[in-house]
């Protein structure tokens, strides 16, 4: 070999050598680990674990020193904005599993696939579970005076379908959100935004949503807000009704990022205009406002009469300025993507108005865990057929209420439109009934599902046999249940 390809080769393994070790360089002095993300970055691992009566070994160290050297090697970001870069702008795709590349400098996000493509459709029977979920979560409102709204944020691709990229299809069925929508068609209580933001996208220049970020922008809330305004104003007599009329603010715009390309390009600032709608702020929060992602946040405006408790998520960030002004006082209660609503605090009796808000990706958690809230009584059915078979349910006392939770065998046909309920006979053959939550505790898609919570206050000191109804108001086929 001679010397000049020699020297080459070794400059090349050099190359190669600092290349390869500027990573571990970095993360050993500091040098560009400093994360922009949205999440919790790995730390560094024991090398031992606390267990009682002694320390072991942690024997999953190796693989958490992994992870934690992937989230903290130097110069990440860098790296990572590079290989975002080149992945776009070669192949048209996004190196991120979050995160979707779009066209005309739109992006997505990737949880909204499933609902883009159809691959979390609901059986006919799941549409139904959600339209009777709400149906009680209304009833029970009304029982204590609440007026109750239900609305779903659209995922963006759901409003811009035609930024996304040609590779991947639109479903050629309804959405989840469609198909719930026309069953709610005439419901008071249920707000179609999505027919109202999909029609303001194209009667307007600017855009309602962020290319950048997976949520609407002030514009797209102020839609969501109008309509929550004239929907109670049509419900609630002489109700403090105030609309905003767009034509009348004098908007003002600056750069924002936003979490899909921060996620892709976190060395990079790629923004998107915000448009501030110039609203007078005339509420205060019981606490300094400074994260909008508060599990809690609290405002009070004086001069207006109704409060209102609104059960939310991520998309509610943009509407709480806006609808803050509106309310005497206003409770934001975030909730995880699986827990349930805990329709008992709205009864608390500071509230005459209860908003559930939730993005259209989520739309299943609403049939993940029942709510909070005691199961409403109702007739018996006119007529009851026994079946003498085995019939399992899970059974918790928590103080206050006997949670029930089980799934239907197959003793019984489940029409789509099945009902459950519960029976508490006492022990002299008296009979209570309740309507149950179409539910399996844990899992969105089990169409034999049942949840109740009954309230222990409202039943004499007495045993009671607990029976398992299925069916509607005219007849069911039912069973006693067996607790476990």
């Amino acid at each position: 070999m001679n010397t000049l390809k020699k020297s080459c080769l070794i400059a090349y393994i050099l190359l190669i050598a600092v290349a390869c070790s500027l990573p571990f360089a970095g993360m050993v002095f500091g040098w560009g680990a400093k994360s922009t993300e949205n999440r919790t970055m790995t730390g560094m691992p024991d090398l031992y674990t606390a267990e009682e009566g002694g320390i072991d070994p942690n024997l999953n160290f190796t693989a958490e020193l992994g992870e934690y050297y992937s989230d903290n090697f130097g110069f990440r970001q860098e790296l990572v904005t590079a290989n975002s870069w080149f992945n776009e702008a070669v192949f048209g795709r996004s190196s991120n599993e979050k995160t979707v590349v779009g066209k005309e400098g739109w992006y997505y996000l990737s949880e909204t696939l499933m609902d883009y493509t159809g691959v979390s459709a609901f059986s006919d029977r799941g549409i139904f579970r959600l339209r009777k979920t709400l149906d009680l979560m209304n009833r029970f409102s009304e029982e204590g005076n609440i007026t109750f709204v239900f609305f779903v944020a659209p995922n963006k691709n759901s409003i811009y379908p035609e930024y996304m990229p040609d590779s991947i299809r639109a479903s050629s069925s309804p959405s989840n959100l469609d198909r719930l929508s026309a069953q709610m068609k005439e419901t008071p209580y249920y707000l179609d935004v999505k027919t109202l933001l999909r029609q303001s996208a194209k009667d307007r220049t600017r855009n309602i949503y962020l290319r950048n970020d997976s949520h609407w922008n002030n514009l797209g809330a102020l839609v969501a807000y109008n309509a929550l305004q004239d929907n109670l104003n049509n419900r609630i007599d002489k109700f403090d009704y105030m609309p905003i009329d767009e034509s009348e603010l004098h908007l003002s715009q600056h750069e924002i990022s936003g979490d899909l390309t921060t996620m892709l390009y976190p060395s990079v600032v790629k923004t998107d205009v915000q448009y501030e709608l110039g609203l007078p702020k005339q509420y205060s929060s019981t606490k300094p406002l400074t994260n909008m992602m508060d599990p809690e946040i609290i405002t009070t405006c004086q001069g207006r009469y109704y409060n209102i408790i609104c059960y939310r998520d991520s998309f509610f960030n943009a509407f709480i300025p806006i609808n803050s002004n509106a309310f005497a006082k206003a409770r934001y209660s975030r909730t995880a993507k699986t827990s349930p609503y805990d329709l008992n605090a709205a009864k608390s009796g500071d509230f005459n108005i209860a908003v559930v808000e939730i993005a259209e990706r989520n739309l299943p958690n609403v049939l993940y865990e029942a709510p909070i809230m005691d199961a409403p009584k109702v007739n018996s059915p006119a007529v009851t057929r026994r079946r003498y078979v085995e019939q399992k349910c899970s059974f918790v006392d928590d103080g206050e209420s006997f949670i029930l939770n089980g799934e239907i065998g197959n003793w019984v046909t489940l029409a789509n439109d099945s009902c459950i309920f519960i029976e508490l006979r006492d022990s002299k053959d008296k009979s209570f009934y309740y309507e149950a939550f179409p539910i399996l505790s844990g899992d969105s898609y089990a169409d034999n599902g049942f949840s109740a919570h009954i309230n222990k206050y409202n039943l004499k000191n007495d045993e009671y046999r607990i029976f398992l109804h299925v069916g509607n108001q005219e007849m069911t086929h039912y069973t006693e249940l067996i607790l476990n």
